[in-house]
């Protein structure tokens, strides 16, 4: 890829609550977003609405008042309920608005999608926190092609939402059908990022996702891979 930028440079401008949904990469997003923010020198906290895996080695609590000491001082922190049943977390008992106020940047997982690349909401979906600055909507690459019952999350859901059967292929022009439909993304501090596309194919699938949702929202697209950090912008 040419043009390549960083996770940090895409997600440094706008402070404050960021939402990530969708399928294919949140957690990858908020680990490695969120480490290189504050290796820039900002204070961040990562936190679900929904549940989501801890994230490895970094402490966590309820609320700013139950970290540790030296965890509340850290310029990483995680927030979050953890749910003995699953040993995920759950959302935390602080309130948004304090964390928001006690981190430059808040970096929220919103949705769960069960690890697929691609995800279709329910009326409950995604839980947005009161006070979000932006929304940033993850899409994995390695889903294009592949039957829409075994790569989207909830594929009735789609089927219904886009009258497409859920043995078609999940294409990026019926994927990005499905993002223009739902309306979760599209104002212009808000993200499509399409992760896993390091590869040319994948590459060109993420181009045509790009080509079909430019004319119909009105925010940035990005491909390439969070795990790496490195992305370059479509659109």
């Amino acid at each position: 890829m040419s043009d390549i930028t960083t996770l940090v440079d895409i997600l440094e401008p706008i402070r404050g609550i960021t939402a990530v949904i969708g399928g294919g990469g949140k957690s990858t997003l908020l680990a490695r977003g969120g480490r290189a923010l504050s290796q820039r020198g900002h204070r961040v906290a990562l936190a679900t609405s929904t549940h989501m895996l801890p994230v490895d080695g970094l402490a966590y609590a309820a609320t700013l008042e139950e970290l540790a000491p030296e965890a509340r001082r850290a310029p990483l922190i995680q927030l979050g309920c953890l749910e003995a049943s699953t040993g995920k977390l759950t959302a935390p008992a602080e309130p948004w608005d304090s964390i928001a106020a006690a981190a430059d940047y808040v970096l929220v997982e919103a949705d769960g999608s069960r690890g697929l690349p691609f995800k279709a909401h329910s009326e409950r979906e995604p839980q947005i926190p009161s006070g979000c600055a932006r929304v940033i909507y993850v899409a994995g690459a390695t889903g294009f092609g592949l039957p829409i019952y075994d790569v989207v999350h909830r594929p009735q859901l789609f089927r219904d939402l886009l009258g497409v059967a859920i043995d078609e292929p999940a294409s990026p022009e019926l994927i990005a059908a499905g993002i223009v439909a739902e309306g979760l993304v599209g104002m212009p501090d808000d993200l499509v990022i399409v992760n896993q596309a390091e590869r040319p194919g994948a590459q060109r699938d993420a181009r045509a996702l790009a080509a079909a949702l430019t004319p119909l929202i009105d925010c940035p697209v990005f491909a390439g891979s969070l795990r790496d950090g490195e992305l370059v912008r479509l659109a």
